[in-house]
């Protein structure tokens, strides 16, 4: 069975194709109603009114046709006019000249109207049928049935044969005209669907915000690089460029300055680049920079200290001028890498550690640095079972008197004893756990151990003292810590005031409410603050009166210095009677030998640790040590 789509091909179209065919058999139907009026007519006017009356009724039956057509009943409209005429001229042709009739030259038009409005079927249709009919006439006619024989010439001939070829020749402008109007929207269309490609192709290569090319396209042209290097180009640098302190100028002056910054170090970066080098902006506030052509280490460093120098002036945001620098890994291909991939891995790592080296920096790339991170990675995983597997433990390094000689307390320090990597010293791990974000865990755990371990001694009538807790940053920005002391001292039994808090000094300087309203908690707890590492590098000391600071510990590299010249003595006198100005007690870190006890306790320092008396103990030892010492000055 025929589908409904074959049936009636018409119904299927677009409305806007649909009306342009209604149109055209509009115009096609009136052209053959007049055509075969006027053949009417002729007939008449020679008095052949049999003739005339095929003539007629086809014009009657065409207009049955026009009338579905306007009713928009089209695809009937066709099926009708292409079954009248195709009939009428068979009858015309049998009731006249046969073979010889003129009729037969409408065939051609008739099919390309059929071609045009109607279906395959059709088409193929009406093409069986005059084959058929011209057949049968010259049967007939062989058989002297029908005589076809050609009438006298009379001007109603080459009427009807110019009438004929009028309507053919509107069928066929009809649809030239339709096929060139077609294929101009078509190219129109065309056109238009390439100018989206490639503005789609641009959006998905380009950055928005920046108007830089995206990671994908930076990918496309590091991949481009490098098939060049294979060919015996020059070498090409990848480099990773990170802005340092991005959050906190989003939060601090909103994230539309924010991104009017990443514009203008967009701009910069474009403005400090050659013509055949790329800037792409990664994600958030990473860049890459790929330069190409470059015939060594040292011209690369060239062209990274430029940028790194277009970043040194202020940007304008929000009507003020902002400081915002960078850090800057390189990696150099082929040397560090092959593929594309390699090379962002590893130029990621050297930003890291530009960053790790203090920021607005830049580092190159070397194996080191994989081994290390191979490295970090393996201490992070097995990190993450050290406390249920009770591998750490904590060691305490006594605090004396310098005056009376007594031990007045203790700074716990954590130590891991892994059962296949040894010992891990913490400078090895307490990096990875502050990157990793376990330092809140295992802080909490020090936390809830060293207050516990304090009772104990208390228990053990060692008296009321003090234990010193480092804190990181990072268990101030969790924003609870205040709750975690509060509930360490209400489980340990511990008084808050033996308690004390070790926080850096550059954590007090940094410019963070969030920070600042969380050290201001911490110190409502009743434990006491202790500024570890003083000295190492800030100037501003406004944030001693902002919080509850109450002790002070001389970083060692200065303690350990003490004795080398009047200059070094002269600092730590500087930092002492500061602090006493302030009413802060001072500590003395690695205190190594006696001359450096001797000359602290002239400055004024009142207290020490060292391991002039002792290293870090574990708790028994401890225990053992305070007690054996009280003794022997008791």
């Amino acid at each position: 069975m025929p589908s409904p789509a074959s049936e009636q091909p018409l119904a299927a179209l677009p409305v806007k194709l649909l009306a342009l065919h209604k149109q055209r058999l509009r115009q096609i139907l009136g052209a053959l109603i007049a055509a075969f009026a006027l053949f009417v007519f002729l007939n008449l006017a020679k008095g052949r009114v049999l003739h005339a009356v095929p003539h007629l009724l086809l014009s009657v039956l065409l207009a049955v046709a026009y009338w579905l057509n306007m009713r928009d009943r089209t695809h009937l409209a066709v099926r009708w006019m292409m079954t009248t005429l195709l009939l009428g001229l068979i009858g015309v042709s049998a009731g006249d000249q046969g073979l010889f009739d003129e009729a037969a030259m409408a065939y051609p038009g008739l099919l390309v109207f059929a071609g045009m409005f109607g279906s395959k079927r059709l088409l193929a249709g009406l093409t069986a049928v005059m084959l058929v009919a011209m057949a049968v006439l010259y049967g007939l006619d062989r058989s002297g049935v029908l005589a076809s024989l050609p009438s006298p010439l009379d001007i109603s001939r080459p009427i009807g044969m110019g009438l004929i070829v009028l309507v053919s020749a509107m069928f066929v402008w009809m649809l030239a005209n339709d096929l060139r109007t077609t294929l101009a929207q078509l190219d129109e269309e065309k056109q238009a669907l390439q100018a989206s490609n490639a503005r789609i192709q641009e959006l998905v290569q380009t950055d928005t915000l920046t108007g830089l090319p995206n990671r994908r396209y930076g990918l496309e042209r590091l991949e481009r690089i490098l098939s060049g290097i294979r060919q015996g180009r020059d070498p090409a640098a990848v480099v990773f460029l990170d802005l340092d302190d991005f959050k906190t100028i989003n939060d601090s002056l909103g994230h539309a300055a924010g991104d009017d910054l990443l514009r203008q170090v967009a701009q910069r970066l474009v403005d400090n680049v050659r013509a055949t080098d790329t800037v792409a902006r990664i994600s958030g506030d990473e860049f890459l920079i790929l330069l190409v052509d470059l015939p060594d280490e040292e011209a690369i460093g060239a062209h990274v200290a430029r940028l790194m120098r277009a970043l040194e002036a202020p940007f304008t945001l929000t009507g003020m001028d902002v400081v915002a620098t960078a850090s800057l890994g390189v990696a150099v291909a082929p040397r560090d890498g092959a593929r594309a991939v390699e090379l962002l891995k590893n130029a990621d790592l050297a930003m890291y550690r530009a960053k790790d080296s203090g920021r607005n920096t830049c580092r190159f790339f070397n194996a080191d640095m994989n081994a290390s991170v191979v490295e970090q990675l393996r201490i992070a995983a097995c990190l993450r079972t050290a406390l249920s597997s009770q591998e750490l433990e904590l060691h305490y390094q006594p605090q004396f008197d310098l005056r009376s000689g007594q031990v007045v307390g203790a700074e716990a320090l954590l130590r891991w004893n892994h059962p296949e990597l040894g010992r891990v010293p913490p400078s090895k791990f307490i990096p990875v756990a502050e990157r990793s974000g376990q330092i809140v865990e295992l802080g909490a755990w020090v936390l809830a151990k060293a207050t516990a371990d304090a009772q104990a001694w208390r228990d053990a009538g060692l008296g009321d003292l003090t234990v010193a807790v480092n804190v990181s940053p990072l268990q101030l920005q969790r924003g609870d810590i205040d709750l975690g002391i509060r509930r360490a001292l209400a489980a340990s039994g511990l008084p808050a005031h033996l308690l004390e808090l070790e926080l850096t000094e550059s954590l007090l300087m940094a410019d963070d409410r969030h920070l600042q309203a969380a050290v201001q908690r911490v110190s409502e707890t009743g434990a006491r603050l202790a500024i570890d590492d003083f000295g190492t590098g800030y100037s501003n000391l406004g944030y001693l009166r902002r919080f509850a600071v109450h002790r002070l510990k001389i970083d060692q590299s200065f303690v350990q210095k003490v004795c080398a010249g009047h200059r070094d003595e002269g600092l730590v006198r500087a930092i002492v009677e500061m602090a006493h100005c302030l009413e802060l007690t001072v500590v003395g870190e690695g205190i190594e030998d006696a001359d450096t006890l001797q000359r602290l306790g002239a400055i004024g320092c009142e207290f020490g640790q060292g391991y002039h008396w002792s290293p870090a103990l574990p708790m028994a030892d401890f225990i053992a040590y305070v007690r054996g010492h009280s003794a022997q000055i008791g």
